[in-house]
């Protein structure tokens, strides 16, 4: 671990005694002679470098550019492992990041799997996701923030933090504003201690470029940037139906219609959060499914149709029924008997 300069910044825990440490996978790898040859495929394979950004590739559905990213910073990380067992000495790549973007594309995700990512490589020990907002480092009085910001990097330590909204530690309109000194003790703990800690950097970019603006010591410590795009109508359908598959839930052909049109009008309304509005639609979808049948002169139902989500389900929404009939496509009107 790298000295902090200053012990009022060493966010390492004291080990206890007993503690044992978790194994890590070839913490000292082999040494290899200048004429060896070393098979990658087999060391991606070995490390799970492949199994995780399999398991993110199942998880979200696009985000293309922020993949080929993520697969980007691994190859790097592989590479400088071998490069290491051939005794070719390099700097530790530094791998604090900042992911923008609107809310629901994906970014606690790509996280999370950037922390087992960087375990699996053996660039952190722990590979554990600690996600905070401002009010978990920031105090609301003086003396009160520096002791809440480093119990919060001592939790990640080990590990990745994750500071959402994070242009929210900088208010400049408030001269008794607290999140200055936070800033302050993760610049300290990202330059000192950046062999033990990865910090993600998340929020809408052109608040973020203002924080950048504003904070360039903050600046000059982030290597890399990520912009997570919005997500399109079919990608956005796509996402539906893996959270319905995964709840074991299916949308009749019906309802596949009245699903895409409610997409296509909520990603145009106000506080739409993408994915997460998706799955927000969906659960009002299988409340709505419930009622249907549990309400119903119908008494025997079958699996099918505890399965099934019906047009209705969909069409009763707020965001359905507050649309013209003369403004919907014909084959929504349909559905809706007009």
């Amino acid at each position: 671990m790298s000295s902090t300069g200053n012990t009022g910044f060493n966010m390492r825990p004291d080990a206890a005694p007993e503690a044992q440490a978790e194994p890590q996978p070839d913490a000292v790898p082999e040494t290899l002679a200048p004429d060896d040859l070393v098979d990658v495929v087999e060391e991606r394979g070995r490390l799970d470098i492949d199994a995780v950004l399999d398991r993110l590739d199942r998880e979200l559905i696009g985000l293309v550019p922020v993949k080929t990213r993520i697969r980007q910073l691994a190859a790097l990380l592989l590479v400088d492992r071998l490069r290491c067992r051939y005794g070719l000495a390099s700097d530790r790549p530094t791998l604090h990041m900042c992911f923008t973007g609107a809310p629901g594309t994906g970014k606690t995700t790509v996280a999370l799997r950037i922390a087992e990512l960087l375990k699996s490589i053996g660039y952190l020990e722990k590979g554990h996701l600690v996600t905070v907002t401002r009010d978990e480092l920031v105090g609301q009085y003086i003396g009160h923030t520096a002791p809440k910001t480093k119990e919060v990097l001592k939790r990640a330590i080990g590990g990745v933090l994750f500071i959402d909204e994070a242009y929210y530690l900088h208010r400049a309109e408030n001269e008794r504003d607290y999140g200055q000194e936070a800033i302050e003790i993760l610049l300290q703990v990202m330059e000192n201690q950046r062999e033990d800690l990865v910090v993600i950097l998340a929020g809408y970019k052109d608040r973020m470029d203002t924080f950048f603006q504003s904070n360039p010591g903050m600046s000059s410590r982030i290597a890399h940037h990520i912009d997570f795009p919005d997500y399109s109508i079919d990608e956005l359908f796509a996402i539906g139906e893996l959270m319905l598959t995964e709840q074991r839930y299916e949308l009749s052909p019906e309802a596949r219609t009245a699903f895409r049109h409610y997409l296509e009008r909520r990603a145009e309304q106000p506080r739409f959060a993408n994915a997460r509005s998706v799955r927000n639609a969906l659960e009002r979808a299988r409340l709505r499914q419930a009622n249907r049948i549990v309400s119903s002169e119908q008494r025997h139902w079958g699996r099918a149709d505890l399965m099934r989500i019906e047009p209705s389900d969909i069409l009763e929404s707020r965001v359905m029924t507050q649309e013209p009939d003369d403004a919907a496509p014909a084959t929504v009107r349909q559905l809706r008997g007009g």
